[in-house]
């Protein structure tokens, strides 16, 4: 069945994984050989109705499971029990509680999360690199962006390709985030693995505005 959802979602055929879901909910339990479960690969699909039939289904959630179903008192139930283990724990598909909180924009979560001691530099132990900052670029979220470097968030570091959160806000056009960034240390120079710098990305991209910041301002 795993293997069918994961067809219905690479074809978004939300009807037929709707049908799937609904008469088969314990398929949100049933991991693959990533360990992926179903929920959670419903939950990175991008599907938004099929991701909330998925919580109206599914019985119990485990602690990640809680931050990207939005749970919160689920998530603060599961810290007061475990703050010490649980708070910088990955995922089994790799990432911190907090970069999962970023990538799916639940700020009361990433909120609390911070509040209990979560490492906002934490990178991921998959392939990615990627880390809580680096998810809020890339959902411009400039409210948890700001949170994250108050709590001291390294601007620099970078997740893989050597991609920094500023080369992904210049990508983006978001120029309130390039200003965030380089305000608060972010280096205009530092080279991707394709030796793309963020002034490069800029003008091959045509953001002229993040162009004409970086030159009166860099």
């Amino acid at each position: 069945m795993i293997q069918q959802l994961k067809e219905y979602l690479k074809d978004r055929n939300t009807i037929e994984a709707f049908r799937l879901i609904s008469d088969n909910p314990e398929i949100l339990d049933i991991e693959d050989e990533n360990k992926s479960s179903g929920f959670m690969m419903i939950a990175y699909s991008g599907q938004d109705d099929l991701f909330q039939k998925a919580i109206e289904l599914k019985k119990s959630f485990s602690f990640h499971e809680a931050i990207i179903a939005d749970k919160a008192s689920e998530v603060q139930n599961y810290l007061e029990q475990h703050p010490d283990n649980l708070i910088n724990e990955h995922s089994k598909d790799g990432f911190s509680p907090l970069a999962l909180a970023a990538f799916f924009n639940k700020m009361e979560i990433a909120t609390l999360l911070l509040q209990y001691g979560a490492d906002p530099n934490l990178a991921a132990t998959n392939a990615s690199k990627v880390n809580a900052l680096h998810a809020a670029v890339a959902k411009e979220n400039y409210e948890l962006c700001q949170t994250l470097i108050e709590k001291g968030a390294n601007v620099n570091l970078a997740q893989m390709q050597n991609v920094t959160p500023l080369h992904s806000a210049v990508h983006r056009g978001n120029l309130t985030l390039v200003q965030l960034l380089i305000e608060n240390g972010a280096s205009p120079s530092v080279k991707m693995e394709n030796g793309d710098t963020p002034h490069g990305i800029a003008e091959r991209e045509g953001h002229h505005r993040i162009l004409e910041y970086f030159n009166n301002n860099t």
